[in-house]
């Protein structure tokens, strides 16, 4: 039974990286707290470096918000020449 679960789960973020190629660079648990914090953008700071490799973290815009009401990105920091 846990194999199907485990299988399963493996499916979802196979989906996941097909639809967007950058998550095969991060591990399983990393995209599974990225998809599970998607509405929190501020907890996934942390994983911009594995996605976009030459970026240290974007800057969230507080006045600025998408239609879902969540903070847009408004710069990249880069992580090497800053």
């Amino acid at each position: 039974r846990l194999d199907i679960c485990e299988k399963s789960l493996n499916d979802f973020l196979d989906g996941r990286r097909r639809q967007f190629p950058r998550y095969y660079f991060v591990s399983k648990a990393d995209l599974l707290e990225i998809l599970s914090n998607g509405s929190n953008p501020e907890k996934i700071l942390v994983h911009i470096p594995k996605i976009y490799l030459s970026t240290k973290t974007l800057v969230l815009s507080e006045t600025e918000k998408s239609a879902s009401g969540r903070p847009c990105a408004t710069e990249f920091v880069a992580r090497v020449g800053s």
